[in-house]
C-alpha cells in the first residue's frame, strides 16, 4: 500500500507494541500510519505469555481471539536451577491460572490485524530507513527507497533494530552480552500430566537452556550463552555447537531423544540494553526498541504491550496538552528506567541463586558483575491486589494505626484517562514512585483519613464515607474487606506503623 504523504503519527514496527500503541492513538483520534518492514504473519521467537498478559488482552479488546487461537495453555514453570532435579511452580495453587504458549506468527497478527481494523493505516513490506526532526514542523520520515511522510510525531518500535534508538540512545549492558541459539523440534516429547505445556528452565555449567511447546506439535529449545561463543559457534559450526550444548543439559535433552530439528538453528543478540532518553516533544522509544530484558523472565511480551499503553496516553498529552509535557516525558522514562532496574535485579537474584558452578564464566559474571538487590521488585505493569491471604491485624493487636516517618503525600504525575496529570500519590520507600491505587482503593485519601482518625474502625468509616470510598466496591461489607486488606498491605510495607490509642484524633 502507499501511505498518504502525511500523518499524525507514524510507527515503526508492527510487534506487539507497535500494533497496541498505534491502535490505542487511533482511538484517541489520531491518523496513524504504522510501517513494518516485514510481511505478515512473519516469524518471531518469544512464546511465552504469563497470565499477566490477560489485562492487557481484555483492555484492548483481543482476549477471545486470542483464546481461540489454539495456542497451548501452560499451567506455570518447571527449572533445574541450584540443582539438577526438577521444580515446578504453579500460576495458582489449583493449578487453573495458567498462561499462553503462543505461536508469535499467529499472536501478533491478530494484534496487527485489530490494529488495521480500528482505522491504523498500515504498510507491510517496507522498512524505514530515515527519521529526521525539524524544529516546529514535526518529523520527517523516509521509508522504502525514497518515499517520505511528514508527521507531528515519531514512534519506534523496531525491536532490537531500533531505527532510531540506535542514533545515539541506546545503551548495551557491558556485563550482560549473550547469545540465544534457538531450535524447533518435531517429535519432541512433554512432562506428563497438568505440566505438560510448563515453560522448561534448565541452568548447565555454560549457559541456560529455554523451552516451550507448541500447538504446531514443534517445540522451540533455545540456548542462552555468552556473547564470546560466538567465536566457537563460528568454529564448530552453528548445528554442532548447538548440540553439544544441549548435551550438558540432562533434563531437557530428555524430551529430544525421539526428536529431530525441524529446520537450522537460528542465533540472536539477547544482549541487556536501555536506553538513555526514552521520549521527546516529537519522537518515544516504545517496547524493545528502547529497552530488552532478559528472556528467562517470559515477560518481553508483556512488558512491551505494557509500554506501548503507557506511551499512548503520554503522546496524547504532549500533543494535546503542551503545559503537561515535563510531567507527561517523566512518567514515560521514569517508568521504563524502573521497568529496565527491577528485571536486571530480579535476573540477578535469580542468578545468585544458582550456585553450582561459580568459576564457569558464564555464571561468573552473572553472579559477581550483576547489581545486588537482597529484596528484587517485580515490575508492576498497573494497580495490583492487596494480599488477601494474610493480614498482620489478624496476628497481633493493632488498633491504632499512623504514616511511617518517611512517608508523604505528593502531588506527582499519573494517567488519568486518556492523559497524564498531577495527582497525589503516596511515597515511601517500598513505593518511591508513588502509590495511588491498591485493589480498587484510594491510597492517598486512605491516608488522609489515617492522619485524622487514628483507630481501625474510625479510619474504615471515614474513608466508606469519602466519595472515593463510596464507589470503591459495590456493597459495604465487601468494601469494609476491601479497605481492611488494603490497610493491612500498606502496614506490611512499612508505609503504616501502630500508633499507641491516645494517639487518636477521630473527632
Amino acid at each position: 500500500m502507499t501511505a498518504p504523504s502525511s500523518a499524525d503519527i507514524v510507527v515503526a514496527g508492527g510487534g506487539p507494541a507497535g500494533a497496541t500503541i498505534a491502535q490505542q492513538l487511533v482511538g484517541f483520534g489520531y491518523r496513524v500510519t504504522l510501517i513494518e518492514k516485514r510481511h505478515f504473519p512473519r516469524h518471531q521467537i518469544g512464546e511465552s505469555l504469563t497470565p499477566s498478559i490477560f489485562p492487557i488482552l481484555d483492555f484492548l479488546g483481543v482476549r477471545q481471539q486470542v483464546e481461540q487461537a489454539g495456542f497451548l495453555r501452560m499451567a506455570g514453570h518447571s527449572v533445574c536451577w541450584g540443582s539438577a532435579q526438577p521444580r515446578t511452580s504453579h500460576y495458582s495453587p489449583d493449578q487453573h491460572r495458567r498462561g499462553f504458549q503462543s505461536w508469535r506468527a499467529t499472536f501478533d497478527h491478530i494484534l496487527l490485524e485489530h490494529a488495521r481494523q480500528a482505522g491504523v493505516h498500515i504498510i507491510e513490506g517496507q522498512p524505514v530507513r530515515n527519521v529526521s526532526q525539524h524544529e516546529g514542523s514535526g518529523v520527517a520520515v523516509q521509508y522504502a527507497a525514497a518515499e517520505r511522510i511528514q508527521a507531528e510525531f515519531f514512534i519506534d518500535a523496531t525491536g532490537h533494530a531500533g531505527i532510531f534508538a540506535r542514533q545515539g540512545l541506546r545503551q548495551r549492558d557491558d556485563i550482560f552480552q549473550t547469545l540465544a541459539v534457538s531450535g524447533y523440534w518435531h517429535n519432541a516429547h512433554n512432562p506428563a500430566g497438568v505440566d505438560f505445556a510448563n515453560t522448561l528452565l534448565e541452568a548447565y555449567p555454560d549457559g541456560l537452556v529455554w523451552s516451550v511447546p507448541l500447538h504446531t506439535e514443534l517445540r522451540n529449545v533455545t540456548l542462552l550463552v555468552d556473547w564470546q561463543q560466538g567465536k566457537v559457534m563460528k568454529q564448530m559450526g552453528l548445528r554442532q555447537f548447538y548440540a553439544a550444548e544441549l548435551r550438558k543439559a540432562a533434563y531437557i535433552s530428555g524430551f529430544l531423544r525421539q526428536a529431530n530439528l525441524a529446520r537450522t538453528p537460528e542465533v540472536f543478540d539477547a544482549s541487556l540494553y536501555t536506553a538513555r532518553q526514552f521520549a521527546s516533544a516529537r519522537t518515544l522509544l516504545v517496547g524493545d526498541a528502547g529497552l530488552f530484558i532478559d528472556p528467562l523472565s517470559s515477560e518481553g511480551v508483556h512488558k512491551a504491550m505494557a509500554s506501548a499503553l503507557t506511551g499512548a496516553v503520554v503522546i496524547n498529552t504532549l500533543l494535546q496538552r503542551p503545559s503537561m509535557h515535563p510531567q507527561a516525558i517523566t512518567l514515560y522514562e521514569s517508568g521504563q528506567r524502573d521497568t529496565y532496574l527491577s528485571h536486571y535485579r530480579q535476573s540477578a537474584y535469580y542468578y545468585r541463586q544458582e550456585g553450582r558452578w561459580p568459576d564457569r564464566p558464564f555464571w561468573q559474571r552473572r553472579t559477581q558483575h550483576m547489581l545486588s538487590d537482597p529484596e528484587p521488585s517485580i515490575p508492576q505493569s498497573g494497580p495490583q491486589p492487596a494480599a488477601a491471604s494474610f493480614s498482620p491485624f489478624d496476628s497481633q493487636p493493632v488498633s491504632h494505626l499512623a504514616l511511617a516517618s518517611a512517608v508523604s503525600i505528593q502531588n506527582k504525575p499519573v494517567i488519568q484517562g486518556n492523559y497524564v496529570e498531577l495527582r497525589p500519590v503516596v511515597v515511601a520507600p517500598r513505593h518511591p514512585r508513588g502509590l495511588r491505587f491498591l485493589s480498587g482503593v484510594n491510597v492517598p485519601t486512605l491516608l488522609q483519613c489515617v492522619q485524622t482518625h487514628a483507630a481501625v474502625p474510625d479510619i474504615l468509616d471515614a474513608y466508606l464515607r469519602h466519595p472515593e470510598g463510596q464507589n470503591s466496591a459495590p456493597d459495604q461489607g465487601r468494601q469494609i474487606k476491601q479497605v481492611r486488606q488494603v490497610l493491612a498491605q500498606l502496614y506490611q510495607d512499612g508505609v503504616l506503623i501502630a500508633a499507641a490509642p491516645d494517639e487518636s484524633r477521630s473527632n
